[in-house]
């Protein structure tokens, strides 16, 4: 048995120590390689969500899974609410460059003494329990029972949860959620989900439990088809983009017109979400089935602006001369819309393009160099200062294989000054890879990361 010591938690950093110490301290008896429902245990979050008296109850909870894309459909959902009127809470992860970016009101980061305080409270809470060995508080359910407290305090209208890798067997599930959100899924983390894409797609369906009511999804294959169908109670509203919404009337520059039977909508989109338009209209669909559950029999305002929405790290546009972008991007699939976004500036502006990619060992660094090689001029690749990623030579020598102009170099600062040696102002520079290499790279740019508004925005690009 494991009694959690009471903590001493004054600042930010105690803060997040604490959030990671119960599994930190597990980690060493869990069997390596065993898939999620032998190690994981989220129905601890679920206890501590009672003894805070469940916070989440009584708000509007919509839950974000999938395997691409979470981010942006909850950030863009968001968006749409606070657009709406709405008071909108936003649970994400993983952060990009301050921790606290992952718990937002209306757009705005959680305040440090704010921060410290729910923690505070979560651990003595979970002080009175006793785990079993080997079990532990996972470190996404302590920060989500948090912000459901926050959330509760600043009396939003509607929240929104990105979920980890998976639904099922997920921390962040347990919050309980009427809406749910599924964006494309396909096979990964297949250690952790399983090795079978009806194993991938029976976890990404367990966002929807006995409290969910509806569920707008992107088009999927019929295996995840059938494990949505297993898993949704006949009194869930399962809409597909495609088939029960997403009909668009016209699309130009950023303004997306939606057709519904009882309006035409008008979405202004943020520059880059123009190359996200299927995950913008799922966001869409969402939040018109939240509105119409808030404001029943209300008419839903037929403009919304997200001009000013920030997308961060996603196709985001860091400076002009030159054209500098950074992306999120780990696997063929979200690498084909930065493909798309390279080829139209190119084609616009006929400069030279050089690509800064980091990739994991572990993750499809072969697909974003397939789908990048084509379309830039120069590749560098480079590594994230994580420590806890693994990252290889493997993928410089197959760069070498797809692009002539190809070097490695050991972070981002290095690999940045290498690109000013073959670039100018009027080029472009792309920046692809994970998470905590896009976190690398805005912090180069000393980039605001409290707000999701733009106050100042970086000049527009054509599109």
């Amino acid at each position: 048995m494991v009694q959690p010591d009471t903590p001493y938690i004054e600042t930010v950093g105690d803060a997040i120590h604490w959030i990671y110490a119960s599994y930190n301290r597990a980690k060493p008896l869990l069997a390596a390689g065993r898939p999620d429902r032998y190690i994981r245990h989220p129905e601890w979050t679920s206890r501590l969500l009672e003894a805070m008296n469940r916070p989440d109850l009584g708000r509007y909870n919509v839950a974000v899974t999938g395997s691409k894309g979470k981010g942006s459909h909850a950030i863009l959902l968001a968006g749409i609410l606070q657009q709406l009127g709405f008071r909108v809470g936003l649970f994400t992860g993983p952060h990009l460059v301050d921790f606290l970016e992952r718990c937002r009101v209306n757009g705005q980061t959680i305040s440090e003494s704010q921060f410290v305080r729910y923690v505070q409270r979560v651990a003595r809470a979970a002080a009175a329990f006793t785990l079993m060995e080997g079990q532990y508080f996972g470190p996404v359910g302590l920060l989500a029972v948090a912000a459901a407290m926050w959330f509760q305090d600043a009396n939003t209208d509607v929240n929104v949860y990105e979920l980890g890798r998976g639904a099922l067997h997920d921390d962040v599930n347990r919050i309980v959620h009427q809406g749910a959100v599924l964006t494309p899924v396909f096979l990964e983390h297949v250690r952790e989900l399983g090795p079978r894409l009806e194993d991938v797609a029976a976890e990404k369906a367990g966002v929807l439990t006995k409290d969910t009511l509806w569920l707008c999804s992107h088009s999927q294959s019929n295996v995840v088809r059938e494990a949505v169908s297993q898993r949704a109670a006949s009194t869930i509203d399962v809409r597909y983009l495609g088939e029960d919404f997403g009909q668009v009337h016209a699309l130009h520059s950023c303004l997306l017109e939606v057709v519904y039977p009882e309006a035409t909508y008008q979405v202004r989109l943020p520059s880059a979400a123009g190359f996200f338009l299927e995950n913008a209209l799922v966001a869409f669909d969402a939040a018109r089935k939240v509105w119409q559950a808030k404001r029943p029999g209300v008419r839903m305002p037929t403009e919304i602006d997200l001009s000013t929405l920030r997308l961060p790290g996603r196709l985001e546009v860091l400076s002009e001369h030159p054209l500098t972008v950074v992306d999120g991007t780990i696997h063929a699939a979200s690498a084909r819309y930065l493909r798309r976004w390279i080829e139209e500036q190119k084609n616009a502006r006929r400069c030279k393009v050089c690509a800064i990619v980091s990739v994991p060992a572990d993750k499809d660094g072969r697909g974003v160099l397939g789908e990048l090689a084509g379309v830039v001029d120069s590749v560098i690749v480079t590594q994230a200062h994580n420590p806890h990623l693994t990252f290889d030579h493997a993928l410089y020598e197959c760069a070498k294989n797809m692009v002539d102009d190809v070097e490695w170099q050991p972070y981002v600062e290095e690999a940045l000054a290498s690109a000013q040696t073959k670039i100018g102002d009027a080029d472009m520079l792309v920046m692809a890879g994970t998470q905590s290499f896009v976190g690398d790279v805005l912090r180069q740019y000393q980039t605001e990361t409290t707000s999701l508004w733009m106050r100042n925005p970086v000049g527009s690009v054509d599109r």
